[in-house]
């Protein structure tokens, strides 16, 4: 008997901003500078990956590196996206679903990279759930990370916003809320 067991990307990103309407050029959207993921398969991690990412000649924000810690000079030396992309295609290799809180920031991001690469044949995860809906019923609003773990492991989450942290955060709270069994 075959069982489908789904293999889930748990992802976050850190960027240069904020995204900008749909009808800016690519070339004035923001960029990834670091992208964490969680891999889960019947509910435990299998596997960590986490980038530091150069975005080219873009000094980080001084509002950038207040929230994330990051400064440009760490990234100086670090590969671009498009460098890095073969590895990340493999960290999504075979997953069935793409989970983020905030999904559509995340993969918007994400989409930007591909559009700048031409890559055409990123390995998609078919199913994405974002979180924020997902558990905006129970808040009457739309959480943020540290409300929803705060809630779901009854402790404080000490937020670093930095990519593989929330992304293994995230990945905790839906452990610890039985999600990975409905999927």
């Amino acid at each position: 008997m075959n069982v489908f067991k789904p293999r889930i990307a748990i992802i976050d990103t850190e960027t240069t901003g904020l995204t900008l309407p749909s009808s800016a050029e690519l070339s004035k959207q923001p960029r990834i500078i670091e992208l964490g993921i969680v891999v889960v398969e019947g509910g435990k991690s299998i596997g960590e990956y986490n980038w530091l990412i150069n975005p080219g000649n873009l000094p980080l924000s001084s509002e950038i590196t207040k929230i994330t810690g990051i400064k440009t000079e760490d990234l100086e030396d670090k590969l671009t996206f498009a460098q890095q992309l073969h590895y990340i295609k493999l960290a999504f290799e075979g997953c069935t679903h793409l989970v983020a809180h905030n999904a559509p920031f995340d993969t918007a991001l994400l989409r930007f990279d591909l559009l700048r690469c031409e890559c055409d044949d990123f390995p998609w995860p078919v199913i994405q759930i974002c979180t924020v809906q997902e558990y905006r019923h129970a808040f009457g609003h739309r959480p943020k990370l540290v409300d929803l773990y705060q809630q779901k492991l009854g402790k404080p989450l000490a937020q670093t916003h930095r990519a593989i942290d929330d992304a293994k955060a995230l990945f905790e709270i839906l452990a610890a809320d039985n999600f990975f069994q409905y999927l």
